[in-house]
C-alpha cells in the first residue's frame, strides 16, 4: 500500500509498505479522507514522542471497513470516522470512560500508524458509522475537531445560560463557538486577530471582537464591553495557543468562573499576574486542561452534526493529494491554516 512516512524530525517520505495485518480486536479500515493541519507541522518537528519511526502520521480517519471480526462492527463497505485515542482498556481512567488520559494510551497517527496511508489498522470499539451521502470533507471534521471541542465543552461544565467568551477561533475555536451555544450557553463573545475568522464565525456568536494590537488587559475590557458582561465571564476557551491569548482567557473570567486551555503553546509558556493574590487566588478560578477526547464525544458530536446544530463546512480547507502533505505542511508552517484544515484525499474517488 501506498504510504506516507515520517522517518526522522522535519522528514516526510512516499514509500510502498506491507498492508497491515489484522488482529483480534481491530478493523482494517481503507482510508478515504484524512486531514492536515497546525498540529502535523508540530509533530513533524518532533514535539510529541511517536514511538519509534518510521511512523504513519493521520490521526484524523475517515474511511470504509474492509474486514471487522465483532457482530457489532459495522459490516464491510461501511463508511466510519475513526476515534484515534486508543486506551489500554482495563486501567480505572478506561473504566471510567476517561481513555484519553490513560498512562498508557497510545494515539493513531502519533505513536500508532494512522491515516496517512491507504489502509489502517483501528480498534473496533472506535469506529463510527457515518452516513454514505456525507460529504467527505465535511466527515474529516467529525475526526478530530468536533470531539475535541465536545470533550472540552463538557469537561469544563457549559450549560444553559452560561455566557461564554473564546481566544482564538481557528478550526478548534469555530467549533467551541457553535457546542457551546448547542449546550445552552446564551452568551457567546470571540475574539482573534483576524477579521476573516471572526466574519466567519459572526453567525454562531453574539459579539466578536479583533484584539490585534492589544494587550492581554486592553482585550479583556473590549471583550466583557462586547459580551455586556461586566463582571467577567462564567467559562473562557483559550484555543490559540499563544502566551497572550492565555493570559486574556484567564482575566476574561468571573470570580469563580474557568478556563479551558486547549490550545498548544510552541515552547515554554508562564502565566504572570501584577498581583497573583488579587488576580488569581482571590478569585477563585479554575484552570482545566484538556488533551484529545472520549469515545462518547463521536456520539454526541455526530448527533449534533446530522441534526442540523453545528455547521462544519467553514473548518473545510483546500483538498491536497496524500503526496503534497510534506509542501502543505511547510506552506502551514509558515502561513498558518487561516482557521481551516486541508483535506487529504487518501483514497476518495477509489470505490
Amino acid at each position: 500500500m501506498r504510504a506516507l512516512l515520517m522517518i526522522g524530525e522535519g522528514r516526510l517520505e512516499m514509500d510502498d509498505i506491507a498492508m497491515p495485518d489484522v488482529r483480534e480486536g481491530w478493523a482494517l479500515v481503507r482510508t478515504v479522507a484524512s486531514a492536515a493541519g497546525l498540529f502535523h507541522t508540530q509533530m513533524v518537528k518532533g514535539m510529541l514522542d511517536t514511538g519509534g519511526l518510521p511512523r504513519i502520521l493521520g490521526h484524523e480517519i475517515v474511511g470504509e471497513i474492509v474486514e471487522a471480526g465483532s457482530p457489532a462492527s459495522p459490516s464491510p463497505g461501511t463508511l466510519v470516522v475513526a476515534d484515534a485515542v486508543v486506551g489500554c482498556g482495563v486501567c480505572e481512567w478506561c473504566i471510567r470512560g476517561e481513555d484519553s488520559i490513560c498512562p498508557w494510551m497510545h494515539h493513531l497517527g502519533i505513536d500508532l500508524d494512522g491515516g496517512f496511508a491507504e489502509y489502517v489498522l483501528v480498534p473496533e470499539a472506535n469506529i463510527f458509522p457515518l452516513p454514505s451521502d456525507i460529504r467527505l470533507e465535511e466527515a474529516v471534521m467529525l475526526s478530530s475537531a468536533v470531539p475535541a471541542t465536545v470533550h472540552a465543552v463538557s469537561r469544563v461544565g457549559v450549560d444553559a445560560g452560561m455566557r461564554v467568551a473564546v481566544s482564538g477561533v481557528g478550526s478548534i475555536g469555530f467549533s467551541v463557538c457553535q457546542v457551546a451555544k448547542a449546550f445552552g450557553a446564551t452568551t457567546i463573545v470571540a475574539a482573534d486577530v483576524s477579521d476573516g475568522q471572526l466574519e466567519a464565525v459572526a453567525p454562531w456568536v453574539d459579539a466578536t471582537v479583533n484584539v490585534g494590537g492589544m494587550t492581554p488587559a486592553e482585550a479583556d475590557a473590549a471583550i466583557r464591553e462586547a459580551g455586556g458582561v461586566e463582571h467577567g465571564f462564567d467559562v473562557g476557551f483559550e484555543t490559540a495557543g499563544h502566551p497572550s491569548s492565555v493570559a486574556t482567557t484567564i482575566k476574561v473570567l468571573r470570580p469563580g468562573g474557568r478556563a479551558m486551555m486547549m490550545g498548544i503553546c510552541d515552547g515554554q509558556t508562564a502565566i504572570s499576574f501584577d498581583s497573583y493574590l488579587a488576580e488569581f487566588v482571590r478569585r477563585e478560578v479554575s484552570l482545566v486542561t484538556t488533551f484529545g477526547f472520549t469515545r462518547h464525544d463521536f456520539l454526541v458530536g455526530n448527533a449534533l452534526y446530522l441534526a442540523g446544530r453545528l455547521d462544519v463546512s467553514p473548518l473545510v480547507g483546500p483538498t491536497v493529494a496524500l503526496e503534497d502533505v510534506p509542501a502543505t505542511l511547510a506552506h502551514i508552517a509558515e502561513h498558518g491554516t487561516g482557521g481551516k484544515r486541508y483535506v487529504v484525499d487518501v483514497g476518495m474517488g477509489a470505490g
